[in-house]
Order: C-alpha cells, then sequence, then structure tokens
C-alpha cells in the first residue's frame, strides 16, 4: 500500500456541530465539504474541526479539534492542519514510515494527527510534544481521547508534554509520577521514530530542534522523518537540512518533493520565482538517520 494523493483527505465542519465522544461518525457524511479542492497547504481555522479520511486505514476517520491559541500563541501556527503532517500521516497508515513496535516522539505536533496515527498503527509507546502551554497541550489530550480508545491508549503508552527545542531535563529532575512515560523524556537516545512535520519556518530555532533530534533520536535503530511546506519558501527548508547535517544527521535516500496530486520531483533548493498557487501544492520529504560513529 502506497500513500494515497493529499487531494481530498481533509475535510472540515464548525467544533459546534462536534460531539466529542466514541460515537460513530457517519452523521458526519451530509455535513462535511472539502477544503483540498484549491489544494490548500493549511486546513481549518483556531477552534474549528477537521477531519481525516482514515476509513480504509483504521475503518474510522480521524477527528481532529484544532486550539484556538491566545493571542501570544498565534505565532506558533498550531492552529492550522498543515499538508506535511496529513502527508506523515499517510506515510505511517501505509507502513511507509514504520512504527509498528517503535517508540515515538513528535515535535511541533500541533493537532497530532501523525502521533493519533502511530498510535492506530501500533507504536510502543508514543510522546506528543508541543511548545509547553497548557492550552496546546489541553488540546492535543482532547484530540487523543476522542480518537483513541482507552486499550489502545494503554497499549501504546502515551504521553502528552511540552518541550522546548534545545532543552533538556537536569539530573536533578524526577520523574513524573502520575505520568511515568514523561519521565523517557529525561533520557537521550530514548526513541526510535522521530517526527517533524512542518517546523522548519522558524530559522532561527533550527539549532535547537536539531539538538533536539540527536538528543533523542536511537543511534543505531533511530530514524527521523521531516516533511515541511514551502509557504515560508525554500531557504529556510533548505536551512534546516544543511543544519541537520551539521549536527550529524544523514539522509537515508534522496530528498524528495511531491505535490497533493501524488507527484514526485527530485527537490531543488532553488526553482526561481515560484508561482505562490502552485508553490503550495508541494512538499519535501527526508528521512534521516545519525552518521555512524567510528
Amino acid at each position: 500500500m502506497h500513500p494515497r494523493p493529499l487531494i481530498n483527505l481533509i475535510e472540515s465542519v464548525p467544533s459546534s456541530s462536534i460531539a466529542y465522544d466514541n460515537s460513530d461518525l457517519d452523521f458526519f457524511e451530509d455535513s462535511l465539504s472539502s477544503l483540498f479542492c484549491d489544494a490548500r497547504n493549511q486546513h481549518g481555522d483556531p477552534g474549528e474541526v477537521v477531519v481525516y479520511k482514515a476509513q480504509e486505514y483504521f475503518g474510522k476517520d480521524i477527528v481532529l479539534k484544532l486550539v484556538d491559541p491566545e493571542k501570544g500563541n498565534t505565532r506558533l501556527f498550531a492552529h492550522f492542519l498543515w499538508n506535511a503532517g496529513v502527508q506523515a500521516a499517510e506515510m505511517i497508515a501505509c507502513d511507509e514510515f514504520k512504527v509498528k513496535g517503535e517508540t515515538v516522539l513528535e515535535f511541533g505536533a500541533g493537532a497530532a494527527l501523525p502521533s493519533i496515527v502511530s498510535m492506530l498503527s501500533g507504536a510502543k509507546e508514543v510522546v506528543i510534544s508541543d511548545y509547553p502551554t497548557a492550552e496546546i497541550q489541553a488540546n492535543i489530550s482532547t484530540n487523543v481521547a476522542r480518537n483513541v480508545s482507552p486499550d489502545q491508549f494503554q497499549a501504546a503508552k502515551v504521553a502528552v508534554c511540552g518541550h522546548m527545542w534545545g532543552n533538556f531535563p537536569t539530573t536533578d529532575d524526577r520523574p513524573n509520577p502520575k505520568h511515568p512515560l514523561l519521565s523517557v523524556l529525561k533520557e537521550p537516545h530514548s526513541f526510535t521514530r522521530i517526527i517533524v512535520a512542518d517546523c522548519m519556518w522558524m530559522e532561527y530555532e533550527h539549532e535547537n530542534l536539531c539538538s533536539s533530534i540527536v538528543h533523542y533520536l536511537d543511534p543505531i535503530q533511530g530514524e527521523m522523518l521531516a516533511i515541511a511546506g514551502f509557504h515560508t519558501g525554500r531557504e529556510k527548508v533548505a536551512n534546516f537540512f544543511k543544519t541537520c547535517k551539521s549536527s550529524g544527521l544523514v539522509l537515508q535516500d534522496e530528498l524528495i518533493e511531491l505535490n497533493v496530486d501524488g507527484e514526485t520531483r527530485p527537490w531543488a533548493e532553488d526553482r526561481g520565482r515560484e508561482d505562490v498557487i502552485e508553490r503550495k501544492r508541494w512538499v519535501v520529504i527526508g528521512r534521516f538517520k545519525k552518521a555512524d560513529h567510528p
């Protein structure tokens, strides 16, 4: 099975029409309207609900509420679902990026779609991280509870936590007895899979983000999936890849670009003057591991 083209995978409804329980989702069928027909690279608005069509993978769709952040936190852009996150979810769901039995950490999770798909796909442990604000973490917890059964939650050993890239716990920190998996974030090299979807637009954070990736990625079995759109241009994305290299992360395969129709082309750092509408149809995908040590 291969990832589906992104076109028509995301639909949106007003949050007032959603009941947050584990009831069947059939009542969405007459009320959903597709947003991907105009090749949007972001979906929903603050406080809205978006639906990822996942029936063929899990027998149900995945319903995500988008956080309605405080004014000062809108710069984090966690209140949208981005194409990069949808593509990451597709690669996980169809087993192109294998997470079954793995320990998974997502940075900059936002609505946490890739993490939720990882739980449903049999990950052994999942830690969902984003900037440490109560509203973002609470919204992620709501989305997990809405889409993951208690049995699946226990099986995946799920934790939601805040993490500022490049900041690591000291030896004086103690595990949280109510959420023991949070202690995983106190151990380096703890994760065999790391997901970074559309976190590259803050160029001044690239070194911190790569520092966190290197700190937590398993040096032997670890793989990091990085996906980014071009809504802030190619230069910032290219700088992230350069920072990965200088941080000791190496590509497993060539970087590729993928559009919403499923077409691919080689990565190009510079494509000249790109049409803004055309540019937002594309993402770039890279898979990294730690460089071999002598």
